[in-house]
């Protein structure tokens, strides 16, 4: 039992509780709202929190994570734009992957969306480097309910551009399909907790007949898709070589509909907008990737408007640099501000919305989570705001929002049981995931540097990949 604290349902009426408490029993809600009359329900309880510092919230839904990508942060330069940045950098570390590289990956992200207060996640373009199932096993046992996107290619290119994908990133593509196939046998709606979904590379990367057989999978497997879509002004270019449009070009193929979240969407217009609306397509808005790569700005607050189902992500390791939600509900409040010159366009709920009840709805589980209701399942986050920059705690949704950061988190249940206490991670061994992170990038690094493909190292420019310095023994250049 949770009492006396602020709880903030997400429900359809919007109910926030100041004086709030829920009871939980055999990880099933059983009763939110007053704390009175929550705790007049309560019988025998085994773990009781409580008190006005508390906020709970529902678990946070991640619609788009790079898991392998934990594992550059810090290894890839800051100040690139995307298709550079992808291409000598990302790309050759990524396909150099080897071993476990990806599992300590996983591990890592798992704790930091853990600890930040993620409970579901969605990721995009999980390939055969990465060790797939191993990573599967590392969220299913710590706790995270995780749709993991499968990649799918047959092209190495990007929008325009040919040939650029780094060799050790191409996949065969009915390896790839028969891979998915295998996942999907093995893993999908286990527990309530994994689902194996469909993750097609980049339109320019991969050919139109592949697409089609990716939608005919997903009605045949009743699965979902996500990929990127129109994120740079590059890829608006290959539409614009289609003379189409990213919606019309994904209807057309079979792609638009629900459990269809389409990533960053920066580059929409009116009739794109229209498209996803009318087919209940959900995007998954990622603000600090799309101000870190200078993507530009999503055009979210129309696209909510117009009634698109708009998701929140955080994306990788080295476009973000961090995987907390909390952070991310921030910068999408402030971004959409400044690019609508509107400070009402995205007000504090929407951008909860977003982070919760719009997340399960993209990803088909609304039924069971996203909100703090009678019926469903309990996963919920308590932060703790009896701190400097959280007091005072008049109004709770701003506090979150605007105030906060994954830090402040002090306990994490899913299904009602604690993942996370007093913000310490119950499922992961946190000294061993950052030691063992520490060494593989480390080697991973060590091996890209002979790699003949990265002729980046040569520059004098270069200010990040250099040399070891011996007396440091780190990856991090001296200062």
């Amino acid at each position: 039992m949770i009492k006396d604290s602020t709880v903030i349902t997400m429900d359809g009426d919007g109910r926030i509780f100041r004086n709030g408490g829920l009871l939980v029993e055999d990880g099933t809600i059983e009763e939110v709202g007053r704390s009175d009359d929550v705790k007049k329900r309560a019988g025998r309880v085994e773990m009781v929190l409580g008190g006005p510092h508390l906020l709970v919230i529902p678990g946070l839904i991640n619609t788009h994570v790079h898991p392998a990508q934990a594992l550059l942060r810090g290894l890839v330069p800051d100040d690139l734009r995307l298709v550079e940045w992808l291409r000598d950098w990302v790309w050759p570390l990524q396909g150099n992957f080897e071993g476990d590289d990806g599992v300590v990956a996983a591990e890592l992200a798992a704790l930091e969306m853990l600890r930040s207060g993620t409970t579901t996640f969605l990721a995009t373009s999980m390939h055969s480097r990465y060790d797939i199932e191993g990573s599967i096993r590392v969220f299913h046992s710590s706790g995270l309910r995780a749709a993991i996107g499968r990649q799918t290619m047959d092209m190495p290119d990007y929008a325009m551009e040919k040939g650029i994908l780094y060799p050790g990133m191409i996949e065969e593509r009915e390896e790839s399909l028969a891979s998915f196939k295998r996942l999907y046998s093995t893993w999908n709606g286990k527990d309530d907790m994994v689902w194996i979904w469909l993750s097609p590379r980049t339109p320019g990367a991969v050919s139109d007949d592949l697409y089609r057989e990716v939608a005919e999978l997903r009605r045949e497997y009743d699965t979902g898709v996500t990929m990127h879509l129109a994120e740079i002004g590059e890829d608006l270019e290959y539409f614009r070589s289609r003379r189409t449009t990213p919606a019309r070009f994904l209807e057309e193929l079979g792609l638009t509909g629900a459990k269809g979240v389409f990533v960053h969407c920066v580059q929409f217009e009116d009739e794109d907008i229209a498209i996803f609306a009318r087919t209940h397509t959900s995007v998954s808005h990622n603000p600090s990737s799309n101000m870190k790569l200078a993507s530009g700005i999503a055009p979210i607050s129309m696209m909510l408007a117009a009634g698109v189902n708009v998701t929140l992500g955080t994306d990788g390791g080295p476009s973000n640099d961090s995987y907390d939600m909390v952070r991310e509900m921030r910068t999408a409040a402030l971004l959409q501000k400044v690019g609508t010159g509107d400070p009402s366009s995205l007000k504090v709920m929407d951008v909860m919305r977003m982070a919760t009840i719009n997340g399960a709805r993209a990803l088909g589980i609304d039924d069971i989570v996203g909100s703090l209701e009678r019926g469903k399942r309990a996963d919920l986050v308590v932060l703790n705001l009896r701190r400097p920059h959280l007091v005072p705690r008049i109004f709770g949704p701003s506090n979150l929002v605007y105030s906060a950061t994954g830090q402040d988190v002090e306990y994490v249940f899913v299904d009602g049981v604690p993942m996370v206490e007093g913000g310490l991670v119950r499922t992961l061994d946190e000294e061993r995931v950052l030691e063992e992170a520490e060494e593989h990038a480390e080697r991973l690094y060590s091996r890209v540097k002979g790699e003949p493909w990265l002729k980046y190292l040569d520059q004098p420019t270069f200010t990040r990949l250099h040399d070891l310095p011996e007396h440091h023994g780190s990856i991090a250049p001296p200062l």
